[in-house]
């Protein structure tokens, strides 16, 4: 997709986090901080953990569970 190797965009990655960081005050984050924020806010909207699994790229439901973690106020709300 990308004409960028994967040592590119690592690089790439470091760089701004690093510039955010130092200019901005921002808290290091990783690629899989985001990917668990994006995570638990796909699963608001696909209720299925199946068509979550296949939107996030998920192998394994216990993977998946790692980044998913819904609040009990959320379940409970969905129990009726």
């Amino acid at each position: 997709m990308f004409p960028l190797s994967e040592q590119q965009v690592s690089q790439a990655w470091r760089d701004t986090w690093d510039i955010a960081e130092s200019r901005y005050g921002f808290p290091h984050v990783t690629f899989h901080d985001l990917r668990h924020v994006a995570t638990t806010r796909l699963s608001k909207l696909l209720t299925n953990v199946l068509e979550l699994s296949a939107v996030t790229g998920h192998r394994s439901i216990q993977t998946l569970k790692r980044y998913y973690n819904p609040d009990a106020e959320e379940l409970a709300a969905k129990l009726g």
